[in-house]
């Protein structure tokens, strides 16, 4: 279920990593129109302030999991940094899934959100609700998008420690960013050329586009001499374009780095200031780089090249689009937690575990002996944490497999995972230290 849906970016990216999206909810009717049109008569248009309206509902439908990037315009750096009602949706957020108590939630906003009093609210109800929260700060270009744009996500699943998801994520990102060249192709990308009949005529079309008619001549290659129509990949062929330059940051970019965050004006021409004092690292002059179409912006989101937009007039689609969560980066978070979720993944043990163990007694080898039984243990558990140890050895003793381990190997998982608890800060409940045999400092059971 996704809340704050906008025009269906991140219901999009999960849909594609596999999820069902069963219900979604946004209060801007322009906005739900245009979902209902792309992806389906699944969204209501709902005040989501009024919980005892939408609380009923999204309990009743005991949804796996509740989406939802809650208004940014507080928080955000291009806004006042005010916290007023828009800010609130974000505790209204917290309230919904407390309310409905799905195992997981995800929720987007910008940076700035992790130090709002909202989300410290909204927090504080997650936690006490039995969430454990992984919080991170992401660069979509690092997901599968052409585009520098920064966002915090917070993952929660009932029972889990906090951090549970990080290493995950950090193993989603690709090895570098995705470039604007990357999402058009080296030459045409995503276009082909069908030989036009008249001088003049277009030649390159986008195969999200229908073909022109085909003819006996459309199969002609491309000559050396063809002059593209203004409408061909024109981008491609400047090898730069220029977005609305955010205060006094650059307008001109190549299309071998990734564009800069998508905003409502990203797409506008130059203005004189920018034409009379260009950006010292500007590529090339403002004057002589491509302007971004809607449909490009819309695509540097995530959002396929047929989407329609029709349901809104341009001014609401380019705030549609720069609203919108990329649809590659909302994928590559889902195929995280499906993972996660069906116990093909575990955490990476996390910061300086070994080196308190060494400072306990423990030689190197007992180190990774450790390490290993902890990963051991985890694999068993299906990837989960726990934010209480106790509960934590006894879903041990429940999976399957572990019965039919030897006595001596149950107890070395054990006493690896108490170590690994206590090390994280966990309060011991009712649990014996495990004995360090001084000759080899290997863990023996209690």
């Amino acid at each position: 279920m996704e809340l704050f849906a906008g025009a269906g970016g991140m219901s999009l990216g999960l849909k594609r990593a596999g999820f069902e999206v069963v219900q979604a909810y946004d209060s801007w009717a322009p906005a739900v129109e245009v979902y209902r049109r792309n992806l389906g008569p699944h969204i209501w248009q709902a005040d989501l302030k009024d919980i005892f309206h939408v609380g009923p509902m999204i309990t009743a439908l005991a949804p796996d999991i509740i989406c939802g990037g809650p208004p940014c315009q507080d928080f955000s750096s291009a806004g006042e940094r005010i916290e007023g009602e828009r800010a609130a949706l974000t505790r209204a957020f917290a309230m919904l899934v407390c309310i409905a108590r799905p195992s997981w939630f995800l929720m987007e906003n910008v940076p700035r959100a992790a130090q709002s009093q909202a989300w410290a609210d909204a927090r504080a109800m997650l936690v006490k609700a039995g969430y454990g929260l992984t919080e991170s700060k992401l660069d979509a270009s690092f997901y599968g998008v052409p585009q520098i744009r920064k966002r915090l996500f917070v993952v929660g699943r009932l029972g889990e420690a906090d951090g549970f998801l990080e290493s995950a994520l950090a193993a989603a990102r690709t090895d570098r960013p995705m470039t604007v060249r990357d999402m058009l192709g080296d030459a045409l990308g995503d276009a082909f050329y069908s030989h036009p009949r008249m001088p003049g005529k277009r030649g390159v079309w986008s195969t999200e586009e229908p073909a022109p008619t085909m003819r006996g001549s459309s199969r002609r290659p491309m000559p050396p001499s063809y002059q593209p129509h203004p409408g061909d990949a024109a981008i491609l062929e400047r090898g730069a374009f220029f977005t609305r330059p955010y205060h006094t940051g650059r307008g001109v970019r190549t299309i071998d780095e990734p564009a800069p965050v998508i905003v409502r004006t990203s797409r506008e021409r130059p203005r004189p200031k920018d034409l009379a004092m260009p950006h010292p690292a500007d590529a090339m002059h403002p004057s002589q780089a491509a302007v971004l179409s809607q449909t490009h912006v819309s695509r540097i989101q995530g959002f396929p090249g047929n989407w329609d937009w029709s349901a809104a007039n341009s001014r609401d689609t380019d705030q549609m689009i720069a609203n919108a969560v990329p649809a590659a980066l909302a994928e590559a978070i889902g195929r995280v937690i499906r993972a996660r979720e069906a116990g093909e993944s575990i955490p990476e043990i996390q910061g300086r575990f070994g080196q308190w163990l060494r400072q306990r007694g423990f030689s190197k080898p007992a180190v990774r002996n450790a390490k290993s039984r902890v990963n051991r243990a985890r694999r068993l558990l299906l990837g989960r944490t726990f934010g209480d140890a106790a509960a934590e050895q006894a879903s041990l003793e429940t999976v399957d497999g572990f019965a039919s381990l030897s006595v001596a190997i149950r107890s070395d998982l054990r006493a690896a995972l108490r170590l690994y608890a206590e090390w994280r800060g966990d309060p011991p409940k009712a649990k014996r230290k495990p004995k360090v045999d001084a000759s080899n400092h290997e863990m023996i059971a209690a």
